[in-house]
């Protein structure tokens, strides 16, 4: 297999790698980006008429991630909307930087193509009296917030996942060392609840999802009544995401389970291609590939609770 690099919209795992990296603790991005086990499965919303895939909120995921590898982290968050923990996160940025997320990107007037609604994720490691400063996994090093557009930003009351309030990770500290098998061993069962869950969550909401809801974007995508929101979420987002994630998956994969590997790997050449024919707008060939991707999406789900 040809390894991809390049760019990838991977905020909340490039920060966590930077929080670890403040204690001297170098892990990739890519690994923690698996170890959140987002990007496994896929959920339809039908209002929107968006695809997404992922079975796992990313606030959910960088709790877990940091837990597989062997850390603990004060994680932080509000019940209530007031007031915004200021003081508090200032007080924490004088010990260790901090994880921040999910931010409203919306409100993030360093970002000179920001999207309102849009979550986001920001590493912070200093606050003075008019603003926060912060590395921002995007492509922006040390920018600055107004605090209060950080309280806005951070409030984040349109991104839907959300769970609380300004919530955040700082102060990470190793506790063990597990062995690559004790990590994939635990991952295993990490990712396979992830699917129980949004299983839970589909029954709950009335959501589809897994192989069903690509197939419902399939048929959706057919009939070609496609949105220009539609199709920038598809071209600036979803696919490309996919088809990175899938191959970060494959290499984790790939050391102990072939069938699993090549499944992502075949998952990855379909998101590429899905991508290209979105570009095209050539609907009804798009909808044909999607098809195939529910197929491998199922394939995936059945080998990963047998193995």
């Amino acid at each position: 297999m040809i390894p991809y690099v390049g760019n990838a919209l991977y905020c909340f795992a490039d920060s966590t790698s930077m929080l670890l990296a403040s204690i001297g603790e170098n892990i990739s991005r890519s690994r923690i980006e698996v170890l959140t086990g987002v990007g496994l499965g896929a959920f339809w919303m039908e209002n929107a008429k968006l695809i997404f895939f992922s079975n796992t909120p990313p606030d959910i995921g960088v709790s877990e991630a940091l837990k597989l590898l062997g850390f603990e982290c004060t994680e932080k968050s509000r019940p209530e909307a007031e007031p915004a923990p200021l003081e508090e996160l200032r007080t924490d940025l004088t010990k260790s930087p901090a994880v921040l997320g999910p931010l409203d990107m919306g409100y993030l007037s360093y970002f000179p193509w920001s999207e309102p609604g849009v979550d986001h994720f920001v590493m912070a490691y200093a606050m003075d009296e008019d603003e926060i400063h912060l590395h921002d996994p995007a492509g922006f090093p040390h920018v600055s917030l107004p605090l209060d557009q950080l309280e806005r930003a951070w409030k984040a009351e349109r991104i839907g996942y959300r769970r609380d309030y300004y919530r955040y990770w700082t102060l990470p500290k190793r506790v063990h060392h597990p062995t690559e098998g004790e990590i994939y061993g635990r991952a295993l069962q990490y990712f396979r609840s992830g699917y129980q869950y949004a299983d839970d969550l589909a029954a709950r909401e009335s959501w589809t999802t897994g192989h069903e809801a690509i197939l419902t974007c399939a048929d959706h995508v057919r009939g070609g009544e496609v949105s220009p929101p539609e199709v920038g979420h598809m071209v600036g987002f979803a696919f490309k995401l996919g088809a990175t994630r899938a191959l970060d998956f494959a290499t984790f994969f790939g050391f102990r389970d072939a069938e699993l590997a090549t499944l992502k790997r075949r998952q990855a050449k379909l998101f590429g291609r899905c991508h290209t024919l979105a570009v095209r707008k050539e609907w009804s060939s798009l909808a044909d590939i999607l098809q195939e991707l529910a197929g491998v999406e199922e394939e995936f789900r059945v080998s990963l609770f047998a193995c």
